[in-house]
């Protein structure tokens, strides 16, 4: 549809905000709703990223995440990024500041719990609002992020740990609470990216994949009020028939504090001879409930640097086969995530929205499919 970052038309955050370069975009609805007697709209989508520069080919001065609001729910004409504030206490600006054209990092190495490293870079995966009686906004924005520890070759990485931040003012100051921690081992190390989804039955559902682009996706659950307590997580298992004479075994369902039992729900896509097929693995990935559809969908990578959709009825599966919406893309594309106020979330009509990355270019586009034609 057309560029959310870059040195371009609309948003031209180079300009606007220091921002020539940058990936991922995640999103969610912050949850709060519009207050008619003021002149801003505070009912807005957060827009986190990762690693950003201020200069073409990843030159310039650089920031780990960064992070933009936008009112916009007009997004047949793209994702329109409104003016940052400038010193007038005002959290609905497009973006949190250091400077008045200059976006600020948002998850600073100097707030990691003690003893944590930063590593390479702290990345954005996932994001989600929780409604927080007694706040000052009545929700909380909830970040889950990755440190990178080195990078390897192309779409792979290793990560120290993954981690939650958090904010009580729209995103605009973020701590990161020590219990969130989840250390790159053991059933952890396949929860160090993510995705959030939260039905409204109480829980928060965590996916997960492993570091890199090269591993299955996950289901993780918590109550809403102890999503940064990893202790309070249950994991979903397909179960066990066990070793030996069934020692060992145990059943299908979810298991508290015990990541090592989770079940890959999705990216094990093999044909003949074990001859790996679409959506055989899973990168970065978002999830939604659809209303259009009546099903949750997740959107995902895969090895061939496809976009693969799949649906379910219930969060954690059974899910869908693979349906590939785009193929790999000459500048190198990834990291769909789906817009919280698409028509088809929200039941209105058919299309599809999500911000990809483009390597090439560093940026992030929005892209639409219908899903009627699926």
């Amino acid at each position: 549809m057309d560029w959310v970052t870059g040195n371009f038309a609309p948003n031209d955050t180079f300009n606007r905000y220091g921002i020539w370069g940058t990936d991922v975009g995640t999103m969610w609805d912050n949850g709060i709703p519009d207050d008619p007697s003021t002149p801003i709209n505070e009912s807005q989508v957060l827009i986190a990223f990762g690693d950003t520069f201020g200069g073409p080919n990843m030159t310039g001065t650089w920031r780990l995440n960064t992070l933009f609001r936008s009112p916009d729910r007009n997004l047949a004409d793209g994702l329109a990024v409104p003016g940052g504030q400038w010193f007038n206490g005002n959290m609905f600006g497009g973006s949190p500041l250091w400077e008045e054209h200059y976006a600020r990092q948002i998850i600073l190495p100097e707030r990691l719990p003690k003893g944590l490293p930063t590593g390479v870079t702290l990345i954005p995966t996932a994001g989600i609002s929780v409604p927080t009686p007694g706040t000052k906004y009545g929700a909380t924005q909830y970040l889950s992020f990755m440190s990178v520890k080195q990078w390897g070759a192309a779409g792979q990485w290793s990560t120290n740990y993954s981690a939650i931040a958090y904010s009580e003012d729209n995103g605009e100051n973020w701590y990161i609470a020590p219990s969130s921690v989840r250390t790159n081992f053991g059933g952890n190390a396949n929860f160090q990216q993510g995705a959030f989804v939260r039905p409204g039955d109480g829980f928060v559902y965590s996916y997960g994949t492993p570091n890199g682009r090269q591993g299955q996706a996950f289901v993780s659950r918590v109550a809403e009020k102890d999503i940064l307590d990893v202790t309070k997580y249950e994991y979903y298992s397909a179960g066990s028939s066990g070793w030996l004479f069934g020692i060992g075994a145990y059943s299908a369902g979810w298991y508290r504090n015990d990541p090592g039992k989770a079940s890959p729900i999705f990216g094990r896509e093999t044909g003949a001879c074990g001859i790996a097929k679409a959506g055989n693995q899973v990168s970065e990935m978002s999830v939604q409930y659809n209303k259009q559809l009546g099903k949750y969908v997740a959107l995902h990578g895969d090895q061939f640097n496809n976009i693969i959709l799949r649906t379910s009825d219930r969060p954690e599966g059974g899910w869908s086969a693979p349906t590939v919406l785009m193929g790999q893309q000459g500048g190198g594309i990834y990291a769909p995530m789906m817009h919280p106020w698409s028509p088809s979330t929200l039941g209105t009509g058919t299309e599809l929205y999500f911000n990809l990355s483009v390597w090439n270019d560093y940026n992030v586009w929005l892209v639409k499919t219908d899903l009627a034609k699926l």
